[in-house]
This record gives structure tokens, sequence and C-alpha cells, in this order.
């Protein structure tokens, strides 16, 4: 079913590694790595790369990759297809699932403004609903296409640990979600004169 040879498989997978690991960009290297047969020859968990590459489809494989490093997830032995199921359905709803958590995130706060408010370097109200699962990943990155918000919070949030993390989550999954920024700019300001008058 794949294109991709086994070797391809894993070189995919430690390309997105990197790319959700650190400094290297996906989309600047082309997905390419410097893996070797050798280097995939010596892996215990080889097999894992043999299978996907023979049951899912190119895209499908990059897709599985991307809904388990979003999820923290890093090591292929612990990638779960729950986690697919899960990053399909909020891709193939993602207006709907993007519009009930502005809704959510419009019952914490009156005032869309607040929401991205830092008060004395504390994470602000977008950000706590996010790390309460109030709200989705795909939301926050939207919301970073839309308003560009992620660099003022790099710069006024003082909290060293989760916040940087969670920055560098949406910086490198940003350029995967392919949306309309502009016709969600419209539904945002849509959603916000609807639920706030």
């Amino acid at each position: 079913m794949s294109l991709m040879t086994p070797l391809e498989t894993y070189q995919s997978y430690l390309a997105l590694k990197l790319h959700f690991g650190g400094k290297y960009d996906y989309f600047k290297y082309g997905g390419k790595t410097s893996a070797t047969l050798s280097a995939f020859e010596k892996r215990k968990d080889k097999f894992k790369f043999v299978k996907l590459s023979q049951k899912l489809s190119d895209p499908q494989i990059l897709d599985y990759y991307l809904a388990n490093f979003i999820r923290g997830k890093e090591w292929i032995g612990d990638f779960d297809q729950k986690n697919w199921l899960e990053h399909k359905k909020v891709n193939q709803s993602l207006e709907y699932v993007y519009k009930n958590d502005i809704e959510k995130l419009l019952t914490i706060s009156e005032n869309f403004d607040i929401l991205f408010k830092v008060g004395e370097g504390n994470h602000p109200k977008l950000v706590k609903a996010y790390l309460g699962k109030k709200i989705s990943l795909e939301t926050l990155v939207i919301l970073e296409k839309v308003l560009e918000y992620r660099k003022q919070f790099d710069a006024k949030i003082s909290e060293t640990y989760v916040w940087p993390k969670v920055s560098l989550l949406i910086k490198k999954y940003e350029p995967f979600l392919d949306i309309d920024a502009r016709a969600f700019r419209l539904k945002t300001l849509t959603l916000v004169k609807e639920l706030t008058l």
C-alpha cells in the first residue's frame, strides 16, 4: 500500500522526531535525514517500520507520526493508534472543534482580549484552557496563525518550564496545519461578536 520502503518509513520518523524535538526544520530539509540502512538494520524496533510501510499509505504514515509526536510521544514503541484516530477526528471536523473551543473560551472570559492578557508573568487564560484540556492544540495553532500571539507570550510569560514547551509545539505544528487563515480570522471575528453581545 505504501510507496515508502521500511527504511524510508524510518527516515520519515526520524525527520519528524528531529523536527518536534529541536532545531531541525522538516520543511526546510524536505524531511530528509542521514539515517543509513545499517543503522536501521541494528534497531530492535525495525519491525514496526516494516509493518507501517506494509499497512499504511505514505500520507497516512506521516499523519500517524504527526498525531503521536504532537501528543508528546517520542519513541515508535509508544505510538498509539488511538492518538491517530483522535487526531483524524479533530482535523476532519476542524471548523466545528474550533467553534466549540472559541465558545468555551468565551465562557471563561466574556472579553476575548482578556484571554491573551499575561498578568505578572503568569499564563494567560488561553494557555490555562489548553493546559486544562478544555481546548485543542489545533485551536491554539489556528489562533497563532490568525493573531500571532506566541512571540508576545514568549516575551511576557516568566515561567520557564511549561510555556516554552507549548510555544515550541505550536511553532513546530503550525506548518502542518494547512488552513485558510483569512477564513478563520473572519470566523473568529464573527464568533466573538455573536458570543460577546
